[in-house]
């Protein structure tokens, strides 16, 4: 299975702006920023020490038998400091580095937020929400170029834009430390304002998740808005040291997340963006280059003996992606609109992209004993129950198993591989609940409704998935006659769909070629038939009946058939 790391780097990168990250105390651990309860002994130390006490090393203990509850971040600062300037002179103290510090690189943003900045300014990540008090993650926004829109009260919520509008938005659900309202005991962390409580509850119900230096243990509060949250829109990815705590670990559950072991919160969120960068840059699906992919697919496939390694190969290739896609790209997601549905296309392209390439190369040269392989790779991205969510996303569940079918049984086709092709188009396939013919589900006319599948284009088509599917395979054919090509293949489905199908032949598996020379095409064919006989290479395979006179009689069906339609594409 995919490192979880790179499969979080995969969904940030072909869905931008998905993903909101939580940031806990350990994020700014290293830049040598206390936590607020470290600040609230510190200021109880300096309390004690102006009674001339001693606090015996528990001075969270000594303030409770002193004055009879607990050390309140608010009322210790009242103690100190009387006017505002006081008070803020104290802070500085724990928040703000002196030169000395800033040239060490004390209380100064680290690596962490650096990257983080980074995946903001590039557009990946827009929503920040940190327990933390201090100001690094607005201070390394600001390096970049980005003045984000910060929100540390109840108040400030309720003025917010909406969160699809920000262009980041920084989220200090436990205050700002120069704003005396902020949470710190745990009598103050039990509960949040309403206001902010919704707010919270949006950030967790609309976007994926990515928590990092948060223990989940001390913040009731926090823990309750996740409870709270039963959607699974995105996926919740927990970067941690080791394992997690009892509570986090049930938190983790409950999201149906993913925990990703790290060696600290710099190293991971370096290497986080530079993966996004990396995967932006090359639009490459998986590390493993799509040449060796195809190298080694070309290797196993010629020898006998490499036919386990061959099954292997693809199989394990296609349960990879699947288990990726599955757990990146929900059927609940939301919002369903054109931009979502575009980028899923493209996340469902890029992701499937080195099979694509695998089959298509295998199927060139694959042998009677390979064939099971090839249908088990295709069959194992198709989910054969339908469960619940948004009808465009169940339909949509199907397409990255359509795109690799078309693959392989194109790549049989050119490769003149006739026995694969025909093996592959009587292949049955369930989905939804019904074992249909392959090309029942997996046709390109089959596969979403009309409106999702001109999403892929600028301009609405007659056919927008066969124009899709005719782009994609080019870029593995290479031979420069791809249009020609593609269109000869879809009128051989078509003609098996004619045979198969159970509208009896009364309907055409409809492709670009019904609007697009499809006089020619159909002609060029039955000539190619008439010349060959019974031995034209499909019918030595048995297709379309095995006999020249019953392939020449379904090339006329489909004639007649596509002129009955012309009055829809002209």
């Amino acid at each position: 299975m995919m490192d979880p790391i790179l499969s979080l780097a995969h969904s940030i990168q072909t869905s931008p702006g998905v993903y909101a990250v939580l940031l806990g105390s350990g994020i700014s651990r290293s830049a040598g920023i206390p936590t607020g309860w470290e600040v609230t002994l510190d200021l109880v130390e300096r309390i004690a020490a102006l009674s001339a006490e001693d606090t015996k090393g528990d001075p969270a203990r000594w303030y409770q038998d002193k004055f009879g509850k607990e050390p309140g971040y608010s009322e210790l600062l009242d103690i100190l400091a009387k006017t505002p300037a006081e008070r803020r002179a104290i802070l500085h103290e724990f928040f703000e580095p002196t030169e000395e510090e800033r040239e060490d690189g004390i209380k100064m943003p680290t690596a962490a937020h650096r990257a983080i900045a980074e995946l903001v300014r590039d557009g990946f990540i827009k929503v920040i929400v940190t327990t933390n008090f201090d100001r690094l993650m607005e201070v390394a926004l600001t390096d970049v170029g980005i003045v984000p829109t910060v929100i540390s009260t109840a108040d400030a919520t309720k003025g917010a834009a909406p969160l699809v509008h920000q262009r980041c938005v920084v989220v200090k659900i436990h205050g700002d430390y120069l704003d005396d309202r902020i949470k710190n005991t745990e009598d103050e962390l039990a509960s949040y304002d309403p206001a902010m409580d919704a707010y919270l509850d949006r950030i967790l119900d609309e976007f994926g998740l990515i928590v990092c230096g948060w223990s989940g243990e001390w913040d009731q509060a926090l823990r309750k808005a996740f409870e709270r949250c039963s959607s699974r829109r995105y996926a919740t990815f927990w970067a941690a040291r080791g394992k997690l705590g009892v509570r986090a670990e049930k938190l983790l559950t409950l999201r149906g997340g993913h925990l990703i072991e790290i060696d600290g919160a710099d190293k991971f969120f370096v290497q986080l963006q530079e993966m996004v960068e990396g995967l932006k840059e090359s639009k490459a699906a998986h590390p493993l280059s799509v040449s060796a992919q195809v190298s080694a697919v070309k290797k196993f496939v010629a020898t006998p003996a490499y036919r386990v390694r061959f099954h292997d190969l693809l199989v394990d290739e296609a349960s990879r992606v699947r288990a990726f896609l599955e757990s990146a790209y929900t059927m609940e997601a939301r919002p369903v609109d054109t931009a979502t549905i575009k980028a899923r296309f493209e996340a469902y392209d890029a992701s499937t992209g080195g099979l694509q390439h695998m089959l298509f190369a295998a199927a060139h040269w694959a042998d009677a004993y390979n064939f099971e392989s090839i249908r088990q790779s295709i069959t194992k991205l198709v989910p054969s129950s339908r469960r619940g969510g948004m009808t465009v996303w169940l339909e949509m569940n199907k397409y990255p198993g359509a795109v690799c079918f078309y693959a392989a049984a194109f790549g049989a086709m050119s490769g003149g591989n006739w026995p694969l092709y025909k093996y592959l188009l009587e292949g049955r396939l369930m989905h939804g609940g019904e074992e249909e013919n392959v090309l029942e589900h997996l046709g390109a006319i089959n596969i979403v409704n009309h409106d999702a599948e001109n999403t892929l284009h600028q301009q609405a088509r007659h056919t927008p998935m066969s124009d899709h599917l005719m782009a994609v395979l080019g870029k593995l054919d290479g031979s420069g006659e791809i249009e020609r090509d593609f269109e000869r293949f879809e009128v051989l489905l078509a003609l098996h769909y004619l045979m198969t199908s159970k509208s009896d032949g009364r309907y055409t598996l409809i492709g670009r070629f019904v609007w697009h020379h499809s006089n020619q095409i159909t002609q060029r064919l039955k000539a190619e038939i008439e010349r060959d006989g019974d031995n034209w290479p499909p019918l030595n395979a048995g297709l379309f009946g095995g006999t020249s006179s019953n392939a020449i009689q379904l090339v006329d069906k489909l004639f007649e058939n596509i002129k009955k339609m012309s009055n829809r594409y002209y």
